[in-house]
């Protein structure tokens, strides 16, 4: 009976397959891990002090790596605070009674609606989404029980709708701020300034691979000597090639209009928001000052 097994011949001419399939990939990891062999050891003989012949830098580079540091620091400083405009109320903290009772409201609705197999109505958020909200939804709500006709009625009326209109313009504010300012100042971080990040690290890590084929070079034997010196010209070669690549990319990140156009983005959105607050609120002044000069002819009367 043949045997389904391979013979000897064909377990030899698979093995060499697969061998000759992997030679590539090991050679890759081979000169990958001799490649940082030598950074670590480069970097290691620096370190200690024991490499006083180490590749300078154009000062043309060294320019660049100072504005685009200082470019990366400006964004990463802007977004520390950006942020707080992406966050739902962040300039109101809403007390603990009111976040709880509109969670319970929700799960009651949403319990109700499931027992009797009806769909469940649309989400409604009874927490003011700003400061200025919050502010119009107390005058509104402390109206109850007062006599229309009363001036503090009317003055409560009068404040509730300047500051919903006020409160208005802060949540547009805030959206346009994300939209046009926070975004692209996060997109410009995490793709034009990484990638010029990412490019001065490969320079650091082939500097330090050319700084160890000149030192190799330097210290063989005759008979080394045309093999170090090709190993040492190639990866100069390289060296001179990510250098360029490098100051290509920053040169990119500091011509950018984009910081400068989004920060000119950010000033117009607070300037509306403040615009419409302050008309508001001139309009808002004279009302309530008139107002309390009627309540105090009247309380003269009584």
């Amino acid at each position: 009976m043949a045997s389904g097994l391979p013979n000897t011949a064909q377990i030899s001419e698979m093995a060499s397959s697969w061998m000759g399939k992997l030679s590539p990939f090991a050679s890759t990891v081979a000169g990958q891990a001799s490649r940082g062999l030598s950074q670590g050891l480069q970097y290691t003989k620096e370190a200690m002090g024991q490499s006083s012949d180490t590749t300078e830098l154009p000062d043309a580079y060294k320019q660049l790596e100072t504005q685009v540091d200082a470019i990366k620091g400006l964004h990463e400083h802007f977004l520390r605070v950006s942020v707080n405009f992406t966050r739902k109320a962040y300039d109101y903290q809403p007390p603990l009674t009111d976040t709880a009772l509109n969670y319970a409201s929700t799960m009651k609705n949403g319990l109700t609606h499931l027992m009797s197999g009806s769909a469940p109505p649309a989400v409604v958020d009874d927490v003011p989404p700003s400061l200025p909200h919050a502010l119009a939804k107390a005058a509104s709500g402390s109206r109850e029980g007062l006599p229309p006709a009363e001036p503090l009625n009317n003055a409560l009326k009068k404040f509730a709708d300047a500051h919903n209109r006020v409160g208005d313009a802060r949540v547009k504010m805030a959206d346009e701020i994300t939209t046009r300012f926070h975004q692209p100042y996060t997109t410009t971080l995490n793709q034009l300034i990484a990638h010029s990040v990412k490019a001065r690290r490969n320079v650091i890590a082939v500097r330090l691979n050319y700084d160890a084929a000149r030192a190799k070079l330097k210290a063989s034997k005759p008979e080394d000597e045309a093999r170090l010196r090709a190993e040492m010209e190639a990866t100069e070669d390289e060296f001179v090639s990510v250098v360029d690549d490098a100051m290509a990319k920053m040169k990119l990140v500091v011509e950018a209009p984009e910081p400068l156009k989004n920060l000119s983005d950010l000033v117009a959105a607070e300037l509306a928001y403040f615009k419409t607050a302050h008309e508001a609120l001139a309009e808002l002044s004279p009302e309530i000052d008139e107002l309390q000069v009627t309540n105090e002819a009247l309380l003269r009367q009584k």
